[in-house]
């Protein structure tokens, strides 16, 4: 089952918690700009900026070098940093340019899902972000947006 992180704005207090452990996760400290997912206020209103795992993602078929795959079974899109050659092809591709030059390396970086058990979901104390089924996602987004 492909399964996707889906964002409440309703519910999001701004506390940026999912962008401090998304940092030290993959870099192990607590920066913000380090954060492969961003927390935007827009008017009051709190946005979550993250990698959709795409059904079909462009940045895939934009890599050069096949640094970037979806596993078909998961849903997760991932890149390969010992074959990225940070061209940055990718993070043009993506509607909202998710992908980003990782700290020390010539290679691009973008959320993997933490393998399964997004670190983002668990320190979300308002149960603002959620881990579903893509449809039931979609939904849930319909529904958000009425």
């Amino acid at each position: 089952m492909t399964e996707v992180i889906v964002h409440d704005p309703g519910l999001c207090t701004g506390c940026r918690q999912c962008m401090t452990a998304c940092s030290f996760r993959n870099y192990k400290t607590y920066n913000y700009d380090l954060s492969l997912c961003k927390v935007l206020d827009k008017n009051g209103e709190f946005v979550r900026v993250h990698c959709q795992h795409c059904a079909d993602p462009m940045c895939m078929a934009a890599c050069p070098v096949g640094a970037i795959t979806k596993n078909e079974e998961t849903g997760f899109v991932t890149i390969d940093k010992m074959l990225c050659i940070g061209c940055k092809a990718c993070m043009w591709a993506c509607p909202i340019s998710i992908p980003q030059m990782q700290r020390g390396l010539k290679a691009m970086a973008k959320c993997d899902m933490c393998c399964g058990d997004p670190e983002c979901i668990m320190v979300c104390s308002a149960k603002a972000i959620k881990l579903m089924a893509r449809e039931e996602g979609r939904e849930l987004v319909r529904r958000l947006r009425k």
